[in-house]
């Protein structure tokens, strides 16, 4: 019976488990995967299917069965009895696991952590199943500290510097650790902290999920697909659903909230009880009890109740429309009460003792929202009444409680519970009152009814009025809770709790501990909780400061109070985070509350300016409310900025220019008698502008002095309080010109109305950009601030420049820390405007003295001088650097658009041009100044000292990514040396940055921060609470492995030297392998670190770094443990991918001993021990993994399957044996087999997905290329046989997409830049090519760089375009289609390397000759196509042609058929033809293989027709018809092109010197013409043929090269003369072309050049001491001899004297040849060198003789006197003949080859036919010599 679904999810069957083929979903997996702010892990479907399953489901429902003790009841120990069956896991110890070891710990931690079975037995697998991450986050061992030692260039006493506060010490070797490691009771420690952990992650889940189900989203990801579902099935498990269609939320009913807050509280008792109890008395196993331990303990238990307290209070703020139950209120309190020891955590470790302020400030909230202020206010009121008898208010007993429990919390230093009491009294008060009010009502009911009945004796009736439960005259008999206020003293005297508030607010200072508190709440780095909870927190002090405003009134404190409640101490910094919270966020609630409005906001503005501060930082705090559908709120704002009603200010003492109104009202009213200024100059000469307001306040305007002494008066004066405040700062510039009525600025004051403007301007542009409103610009709503805080100024000024003024004005003063802050506010507003004015923010930059210059040092370093910084210098330091991170993004994002003149539209002026006056090289100055500063600042974090170390933290995340996106925008695009690259205003800075960590004079001072960082990430402690910092930590560990590879790829990129920092990081491989194991987050980081290692060290030249050797072999198996699980379980393709090119890397970079490990599955040290072979891949090696993952390759994941073939094809490639791995996986082999008979063609996938096409073809290649491989080792091995058959039935997709790259659209690229450029005609598609600084990949980020280019262009309407149709659906268009085109060639180039190699193992195999001659045609056919891209299209061109030669000359010694050689010419002919300017630089190598392929083809089809009629039309394989016509004609035009034709350029160039051709070009028009006057039939189309020649004059062409041969000679070689000679030969073999060759004169041009002077010399010889006699004789015996022979069989008598006449021209040759035969012995005019040797040229020289004389000879007996005799001793040739023939040992040892193919023939030995010859050239020449010597028989005889 199958297992049910909920134990495959949550504990699935062991065996696999154990195997690592299945990972457990533990809950530190499930919470992580919660916390990715991606929301990529949540998408998983494991993660869906997780909390789709009930058991899972029933562990949030029931929250105390996950760990829950087994008992009789449960069936806990069924269960685990069946898991652990011999039936379900192999009962017997092997290598892997024992599984008796297993169920032993499992049942060993149901004792000592009082938990089931089922939960034991999951914590035990977990802990093996992280064995390899529990060791890499082990101990730090002697050696690691030797490699940290020697990578930061320390000594033993430095090593513990480098990171503060972190001892580094090690006591231990890795052989000792891991033998600690190994011991049984380490491992049951780890079994025990595996469960501590497990209790927390769970706990950590529950609170994430309830944040789900009551925020719609995660705490740190927004929502999406998944995690909606996620929430959708919780909620059902619930019986929660929408009631509304319409509405995609559902809401938690109240019922529903109070059943499980009582749930949730009743579990925090034992949490508590936990918590404080001592290790030591709930183990049995003492060796648990260790001061660690007990830490890990505390700290599990309190996290636990930090988590369900954090539910606790989602759940009250939830159901706040109702009271908690007596019951409830009453065990909350009784918990307060506990919790008082959380005042002594401070004391604990770090872990324990941060825990403390988090569950303070949830006691503090969940008490405020027990109590629920708000709720029991609108109850005394009148407003609500109670629901039911059993909430808390309706007891007495429990009011008594809640007042013993606050006061006691009090009294016992539990301030954090002081807003809590502050809240009870209050509600107090309120009882108080209505009792107060009841009993009067009632005594004067009761006086009045005693009238009443002594007039009249009449009783009063009831009221008919509604019901109200707070005292109406019905209800006013005696309340629950009057028995608290009389047992308590409290009914008739409320002085009591008087005393009580003032206590609470004078002496404990609520409003101080509410302020300190909300500061934690916030959404900034040091956040506790979510920003969603923890705006709701805060909510619960606001609506606190609400209920006692009419006690408290509008003080200093509680305004201090409500900014940090508002804000939670965010900042400028925070404000996209503030922006994109949701609707209950607090500011959006306050700006929906009348009240605080009211109370705080209206009278902030009644006090502004004379109070200058509060209703300035209320409006900078409330405009940063987000954005929210069919809300306007936030410019509410705004819209009191710029009109403001009043102006409060201090009239002067001099003032008494008005008069008294309304004086009947006593309201100290009065109005102006004139007109008043604010501003007035000081001097008369001074000359008002016509466009600046002195903002005058017109006569009889109404105001009223405020108070009864001074002249303090608020004035109804409607202005722009914008415009006024941007007037003051620039008055404030000028302070001695005016007359101010309102005073001047104070330093506070400017940094107020400073950050106001920055914040308006931030909120402003951040609201636009989110906007999904295409009307909304964001330039034009941050300008319309800025011009509203300008309007009041002259024409020539603006609130920028006057900003820019006022900095200018702090930077020259020395700041002290209060002018710092203002200079912390300037730089936020040049940051705020930098969007919208960037051209003034570059140039202020450009004279600013923040920055250094080439003029002066920075003033910011002088600032920050100190080690030890403030909080305003660090705020300093990190706003500068967050400006100048935005500013090297504006660098980018500019590029064109500085160079470009668009408009948006037709109405845009170009003086709107933000970027006007910006030249590259301000941008280059500052660009640099910035990278130095930032190296600076990186370089001192080593040596500041910081108040918290988050502030270092924060300080390495900002600062690196200035320097990691300027190496990346100067390197990952277009080529930054280039004058025209968009980048090359950022190339000094890259260039400083890249000098400044890869120099010579680099130190170790500027990667200390780098190493300390990657060093402190693998010690920090897993925590599930504050969750930004460990954001931040996570951040700047990423950044800080980015930067790092970003360094090591630039320096491979530029082929710099970076041999020191990559043998610095090489050292610190150790630490980088530990954060794989540390977090996820790291983990690709980390690999892609190791990787670009691993790679620039495959590089240098000799022995590379040892990857393995510099990780240990503990750490290395640590870390292949971890890497072969790879993603799993969460099985996301992404991640998956990364680590399998990481494999490959290793594989494929001389890491051999890493790559062994990865194929073998062992290291060196196992293999060593080990029985088996080395090179034995293990069942659980990488290798093996990858093999069984492919089985089911049509299954995967396409990404996946391409990243596991090409590691398959790495280890084939680097590690031959692998190949006999493969072979014994035939399910493997059999999937691609079948994977590649299923594709469909690429054309039909191609509509439907253009991606899917280029995977499915490189997935082709990989398959190829791995058979390919396959074969090639079974041809080695004689196997290859069975398999190639196989092959040869699975190969048509390969024939039908293997050559032709049809993917490549033309007309797209064409099109597409030539718009391009047109739009943008500063640059060209060519600045987007991506380089190859990081990997490429198929798909829309191919070629160009679409991502740069969004940021670049997204300025130009036309880059989007309407409906998604714009320039950059283009370039995705352009980046898929050149994917295909990469796919598609690599698949060619695969199909190349297969068919070659199936072609050499089936030689004679039928179907594969077809399939090759098929290929070659192809091959031709694509080639006739123009495309060109880059060099793309010619490289394969050529690769084509190449691979068309080789498998023809393959089926040429096949022996093909007729029909299909004359296809294959037709296809090559029509190839040729296309070629009109051959013999071009771009053409001429493609050319020549055309040539060579063109000469096999005739060759091939002369020697097919030899057994065909070749009359009769022949066949091709597929039944096509081919007749002699059609070959003839094609032999005939290949004649007039390629030989006629050809031969006349060629000869041309050769003649001017073109270095673009060569000898090879002639030789082979030769071969081709011997081979076209090969074909049957061509003899009877002589006539053609001669007027072929004869339409290029290809025979005076060849005259003329044979007769400059002298000139044109190359190094003393005369070779063209026997070119030349070799093509005439050719047509003289044609009689009636032999007779126009006599008819122009050849004999008389042979002999009357002057080559003709040099054949006459002595030293003619085949074996002469330089080339120019050897090839002399080789004209002579190759080419005029044989000439001489065919004219003279082709004209007789006609041309014999000429022909004696020529040989008796050359009587030393002639002599010669005869000479070179004689005898041995007879040596007496025999030259040393020439003394017995034989070639074979030498015996075809005397055979033309021999046949020439011959036939001289009988011509001459008929006509002796025309025909000279010819001097030639025949006789005496005869006898040497004769004697060599008779010795043929001596001829053979004497025979010399003088060429390669000789040399062949040499080596061959001879057939059966030429018995007594051992060689084919040895047979030859006897045959020769035979031939030669009947001929000489004959004429002695006659």
């Amino acid at each position: 019976m199958a297992e049910p679904l909920a134990d495959q999810l949550y504990l699935p069957p062991l065996e696999p488990c154990l195997k690592g083929e299945t990972i457990i979903l533990s809950w530190k997996l499930v919470a992580s995967a919660l916390m990715d702010p991606s929301g990529h892990r949540q998408s998983s479907q494991v993660i869906i299917d997780f909390f789709n399953d009930p058991l899972v489901q029933s562990f949030f429902t029931s929250p105390s069965s996950a760990f829950e003790p087994s008992s009789d009841k449960n069936t806990h120990h069924a269960t685990f009895e069946k898991k652990t069956a011999a039936i379900h896991v192999t009962p017997t110890p092997n290598e892997k696991y024992d599984i008796n070891v297993i169920k032993e710990d499992a049942l060993w931690l149901t004792r000592n952590a009082k938990i089931n079975e089922v939960a034991a037995l999951r914590v035990v697998v977990i802990e093996y199943q992280s064995r390899a991450a529990s060791q890499l986050l082990g101990p730090i061992s002697n050696q690691d500290v030797v490699s940290l030692r020697a990578a930061a260039g320390a000594g033993n006493s430095q090593t513990s510097n480098i990171i503060p506060g972190l001892s580094l010490t090690a006591s231990l070797d890795a052989s000792e650790i891991q033998a600690k490691f190994d011991k049984p009771e380490s491992r049951r420690l780890r079994i025990f902290q595996t469960y501590l952990s497990e209790r927390r992650y769970y706990a950590a889940t529950n609170d994430y999920i309830f944040t789900l189900m009551v925020q719609e989203k995660l705490p740190t990801s927004p929502a999406t697909e998944a995690s909606s579902s996620i929430r959708k099935a919780l909620l059902d498990v619930y019986g929660i659903s929408s009631k509304q269609p319409q509405k995609t939320s559902a809401d938690i009913p109240t019922k529903t909230c109070h059943a499980l807050i009582a749930q949730y509280m009743s579990l925090l008792p034992e949490c508590i009880r936990r918590a404080g109890t001592n290790l030591d008395c709930l183990v049995d196993d003492k060796r648990l009890v260790t001061e660690d331990t007990q830490e890990l303990w505390m700290h599990t238990f309190l996290t636990e109740m930090l988590h369900r307290m954090t539910i606790l209070f989602q759940l009250l703020d939830r159901s706040s429309d109702s009271f908690v139950s007596d019951t409830v209120a009453q065990q909350w309190f009784l918990l307060v009460n506990d919790l008082i020891f959380l005042n002594q955590l401070q004391g604990f470790p770090r872990s324990v003792s941060d825990l403390a302020v988090p569950l303070q400030c949830l006691v503090c909230v969940i008490s405020l929202k027990v109590l629920n202020l708000p709720r029991m206010l609108a109850f005394f009121e009148g407003d609500i009444d109670l629901d039911t008898d059993n909430e808390y208010l309706a007891t007495s007993s429990v009011l008594e409680q809640i007042h013993d429990v606050l006061e006691n919390a009090v009294q016992t230093g539990s301030t954090h519970m002081v807003p809590a009491l502050f809240a009870w009294v209050r509600i107090v008060h309120a009882m108080f009152s209505s009792y107060q009010e009841r009993a009067e009502k009632r005594d004067t009911i009761q006086n009045q009814k005693a009238v009443e009945n002594y007039d009249s004796n009449t009783q009063m009736l009831p009221s008919a009025g509604r019901r109200n439960s707070a005292g109406s005259i019905t209800t006013i008999d005696k309340r629950r809770y009057d028995d608290f206020l009389i047992n308590r003293n409290l009914d008739r005297d409320f002085e009591r709790g008087q005393v009580l508030a003032v206590i609470v607010v004078e002496e404990l200072h609520v409003f101080d501990v509410i302020t300190a508190i909300s500061s934690h709440l916030g959404p900034t780095d040091r956040g506790i909780f979510p920003p969603s909870v923890g705006s709701r927190m805060r909510t619960a002090f606001l609506d606190l400061l609400k209920a006692t405003y009419q006690f408290v009134g509008y003080k200093a404190e509680p305004l201090t109070a409500l900014l940090s409640i508002l804000s939670g101490s965010h900042g400028y910094w925070d404000i996209p985070v503030v922006h994109e919270a949701s609707q209950d966020d607090i500011l959006s609630c306050t700006l929906n509350d009348q009240i605080v409005l009211e109370t705080y906001l209206q009278q902030a503005l009644n006090r502004f300016p004379y109070e200058f501060t509060p209703f300035l930082t209320l409006c900078r705090t409330l405009c940063c409310s987000p954005t929210l559908p069919d809300s306007n709120n936030h410019e509410y704002i705004t819209r009191l900025l710029e009109k403001t009603p009043t102006l409060t200010f201090t009239l002067p003492d001099h003032f008494t220019q008005y008069y008294l109104a309304n004086e009947e009202e006593n309201a100290n009213a009065f109005r102006f008698a004139d007109d008043f200024p604010l501003f007035s100059p000081v001097s008369s000469r001074k000359r008002i502008a016509e466009d600046e307001e002195l903002f005058i306040i017109p006569a009889g305007t109404y105001a009223r002095f405020i108070v009864d002494d001074g002249k303090i008066a608020r004035v109804e004066y409607e202005h722009s309080a914008l415009a006024l405040l941007g007037k003051r700062l620039e008055i404030n510039l000028a302070a001695n010109r005016y007359d101010k009525a309102l005073g001047g600025l104070t330093v506070d004051d400017i940094t107020e109305v400073i950050s106001l403007l920055a914040t308006l301007v931030r909120t402003e542009v951040l609201r636009s950009q989110g906007s999904d409103s295409k009307t909304i610009n964001s330039s034009e709503v941050g300008l319309a601030v800025i011009a509203e805080a300008s309007r009041a100024m002259p024409r020539n000024k603006d609130v920028i420049s006057v900003v820019c003024d006022t900095m200018d004005v702090l930077l020259d003063a020395n700041p002290d820390q209060f002018s710092m802050g203002a200079l912390v506010s300037c730089v936020q507003f040049l940051h705020a405007i930098l969007p919208i004015c960037p051209g003034r923010v570059w140039s202020y930059m450009a004279k600013c003295t923040l920055l250094q210059s080439q003029s002066q040092g920075g003033r910011l370093s002088r600032m920050i001088g100190n080690l030890d910084l403030s909080d305003t210098q660090i705020n300093l330091l990190l706003s500068t650097i967050r400006l100048f991170s935005e500013l090297v993004d504006s660098a980018m994002t500019s590029s064109v658009r500085r160079k470009t003149e668009i408009k948006a539209n037709p109405r845009q002026r170009s003086a709107d041009n933000v970027w006007l006056g910006v030249s590259d090289k301000i941008i280059m100055q500052i660009t640099l100044a910035i990278s130095q500063a930032a190296v600076d600042f990186l370089e001192s974090s080593s040596t500041w000292r910081f108040a918290t170390g988050l502030d270092r933290m924060t300080l390495v995340r900002d600062v690196l990514p200035i320097l990691d996106k300027i190496i990346y925008y100067s390197f990952s695009m277009d080529d930054i040396s280039a004058p025209s690259a968009l980048m090359s205003a950022l190339q000094p800075a890259a260039k400083f940055i890249i000098d400044s960590f890869l120099g010579s004079s680099a130190g170790s001072l500027r990667v200390l921060p780098l190493f300390g960082t990657l060093v402190a990430a693998t010690q920090e402690m897993d925590s599930t609470i504050y969750a930004k910092q460990a954001q931040v930590f996570r951040d700047q560990t990423v950044i800080v492995l980015k930067f790092a590879t970003s360094l090591v790829r630039v320096a491979n990129y530029s082929d710099r030297s970076s041999s020191a920092l990559e043998s610095q990081l090489f050292k610190m491989t150790p630490f980088i392998a530990r954060l794989c194991a540390r977090d996820e987050t790291f983990k690709g980081r980390s690999i892609e670190l190791l990787e670009s290692l691993v790679v620039s060290a495959g590089k240098v030249i000799g022995e590379p770094p040892s990857l393995l050797g510099n990780l240990g072999p503990q750490t290395s198996r640590s870390f292949l443990q971890i890497m072969s699980t790879l993603d799993r379980p969460f099985n996301q393709a992404e991640e998956a991918n990364s680590i399998w090119h990481f494999f490959s890397t290793i594989v494929r970079n001389r890491q051999q001993w890493m790559a062994n490990c990865i194929l073998t599955g062992k290291t060196p040290r196992d293999a060593r021990t080990s029985n088996s072979k080395a090179s034995e891949s293990s069942s659980g090696s990488i290798l093996t993994s990858a093999l069984t993952r492919l089985a089911s390759l049509s299954k995967i994941d396409q990404l996946e399957a391409l990243s596991i073939l090409d590691f398959i094809t790495s280890a084939q490639n680097y590690w031959p044996w692998t190949i006999f791995t493969l072979q014994k996986n035939t399910s493997f082999l059999s999937e691609l087999r079948s994977f590649v008979r299923n594709l469909k063609p690429s054309s039909i996938t191609s509509r439907t997905s253009v991606l899917r096409a280029c995977n499915e073809a490189r997935l082709a290649a990989y398959i190829a290329e791995i058979f390919a491989m396959q074969l090639f080792h079974l041809r080695q091995l004689g196997q290859a046989g069975p398999l190639a058959k196989d092959l040869t039935q699975d190969l048509d997709y390969y024939l039908r997409e293997g050559v032709e790259v049809s993917g490549y659209n033309r007309g797209l690229h064409v099109n597409f830049s030539r718009n391009f450029s047109k739009q943008y005609p500063n640059c060209s598609l060519d600045n987007f090519k991506r380089t190859l600084l990081e990997p490429k990949s198929l798909g829309t980020e191919f070629y160009y760089a679409l991502s740069s280019a969004d940021k670049m262009l997204d300025f130009d309407p036309s880059w989007i375009g309407p409906r998604n149709t714009g320039f950059r659906s283009e370039m995705q268009m352009a980046n898929t289609n050149l994917s295909l085109v990469d796919a598609q060639v690599s698949l060619y180039h695969a199909w190349e390397f297969l068919l070659l190699e199936l072609s050499t193992c089936l030689p004679a195999n039928d179907t594969l000759r077809k399939q090759s001659l098929q290929v070659a045609q192809q091959c031709l056919e694509a080639n006739q196509e123009s495309q060109n891209h880059d060099q793309v299209f010619e490289r394969l061109a050529e690769s084509r042609v190449n691979l068309a030669l080789m498998l023809v000359q393959k089926v040429a010694h096949n022996s093909p058929s007729p029909g299909d050689v004359a296809q294959l010419l037709n296809s090559l002919w029509a190839t040729v033809s296309t070629y009109q300017e051959a013999y071009t630089p771009q053409n001429i190598l493609i050319y020549r293989t055309l040539l060579r392929i063109l000469y096999v083809a005739l060759r091939t089809l002369a020697q097919s027709y030899g057994a065909a009629d070749f009359k009769a039309s022949v066949r091709d394989s597929y039944g096509n018809s081919v007749s002699p016509a059609t070959v003839s004609q094609t032999v005939l035009g290949i004649l007039d092109t390629v030989v006629s034709k050809g031969f006349r350029t060629v000869v041309a160039l050769i003649h001017e010197s073109d270095t673009t051709v060569s000898t090879s070009d002639i030789i082979i028009i030769n071969a081709i013409l011997q081979a076209c006057l090969c074909i049957p039939g061509m003899d009877q189309s002589q006539s053609q043929i001669l007027n072929i020649m004869a339409a290029h004059d290809a025979i005076q062409a060849a005259i003329s090269l044979y007769s400059w041969a002298d000139k044109l000679a190359e190094k003393g070689d005369p070779v063209y003369g026997e070119l030349a000679l070799l093509f005439l030969l050719e047509l003289s073999a044609l009689p009636l072309v032999a007779e126009q060759l006599a008819c122009d004169g050849l004999l008389d041009h042979i002999t009357s050049a002057k080559l003709a002077t040099y054949l006459r010399r002595s030293n003619v010889s085949p074996f002469a001491d330089s080339v120019g006699p050897q090839r002399c004789y080789s004209i002579w015996a190759k080419g005029i001899v044989p000439i001489l022979l065919n004219m003279l069989s082709a004209l007789g008598a006609t041309i014999a004297p000429e022909v004696a006449y020529v040989l008796n021209q050359f009587p030393n040759l002639m002599q010669s040849s005869i000479d070179r035969f004689e005898a041995p012995d007879d040596s007496q005019r025999r030259r040393p060198r020439d003394i017995a040797f034989i070639t074979p040229l030498s015996v075809s020289e005397i055979h033309s003789l021999a046949l020439i004389t011959q036939v001289l000879g009988a011509l001459r007996t008929k006509n002796g006197r025309d025909i000279p005799a010819v001097e030639w001793d025949s006789a005496t040739l005869l006898e040497n003949v004769d004697w060599w023939i008779d010795h043929r040992k001596v001829l053979r040892d004497r025979l010399v080859a003088l060429g390669s193919r000789e040399a062949e023939w040499k080596s061959m030995p001879a057939s059966d036919a030429e018995r007594g010859s051992e060689s084919r050239l040895e047979a030859k020449v006897v045959d020769q010599l035979g031939f030669v010597r009947i001929v000489l028989d004959e004429g002695l005889e006659q």
